[in-house]
């Protein structure tokens, strides 16, 4: 069965971060590694690294003191150190059910085809708790309308990165989706596993939410999207309002 890199980058979210770690703990699957990639920000805390310490699996910290340097970077970093036969996104405000790496494993032992392989999400609202499902098959022409794959449902070949390069890291925000296109519009296969294994919890500390001091950086950011893969502009959107259009 292929193994898996768990990549998860953080910055200065200790309790976010234990929950996620909570799930990397929790996962089934036998053949795993962790790497733990800080974008500057405060250092891990104990608890933190106690945690880590504990788990039945090997575990590399990647660390970054200083200026967040972005998602992009955050992620290429965490590639270099990567060992698995893919790597499975989670972000340090995601969840994961126990069973989610080994569902995508299985995904790519059963389709050597497939350079991306996703689970359905279940997109929760932290304050008000309400929730959406979030999922449906590749479909390239409502992909670059609305990317419904986020990084947590997800998992790639380290061999696409090869194939297809890594993060692009003009892109401060949505460098997953800039990504996938990219892998899409050069003939790879990204393939959806039904089920939702993956929890995306919408807050205003996430780095997409629409607040009024991160919307001028996310519009600039899908402007750009939007002229280098020739697209009509693009809206600003959560996996929330994602989840409603599909």
């Amino acid at each position: 069965m292929a193994s898996i890199s768990i990549l998860l980058p953080t910055r200065d979210r200790p309790e976010f971060l234990l929950e996620a770690l909570g799930s990397v703990a929790s996962q089934t699957h036998p053949e795993l590694e962790l790497v733990v990639v800080r974008d500057g920000g405060a250092p891990f805390t104990d608890e933190a690294l106690a945690f880590i310490d504990r788990l039945d699996f090997p575990a590399t910290l990647v660390e970054h003191d200083g200026e967040s340097e972005g998602p992009a970077v955050s992620r290429n970093r965490g590639l270099e150190r990567a060992r698995g036969d893919a790597v499975a996104f989670l972000d340090d405000d995601d969840l994961w059910a126990s069973d989610h790496a080994s569902v995508l494993a299985q995904a790519l032992d059963g389709d050597p085809d497939a350079d991306v392989v996703y689970t359905d999400s279940r997109v929760v609202l932290a304050e008000s708790g309400e929730s959406r499902r979030l999922g449906r098959d590749f479909d390239p022409a409502v992909f670059v309308r609305n990317g419904f794959i986020p990084p947590s449902a997800m998992a790639a070949r380290c061999s696409a990165f090869e194939r297809f390069g890594r993060f692009d890291p003009e892109f401060t925000t949505s460098e997953d989706w800039e990504w996938l296109i990219r892998v899409a519009r050069a003939g790879g296969r990204l393939k959806r596993v039904p089920g939702e294994t993956a929890t995306i919890r919408i807050h205003q500390g996430g780095i997409s939410a629409l607040t009024p001091e991160r919307l001028a950086t996310r519009r600039a950011t899908l402007a750009k999207l939007a002229d280098r893969y020739s697209l009509r502009p693009i809206e600003p959107k959560t996996f929330w309002e994602v989840a409603a259009s599909l």
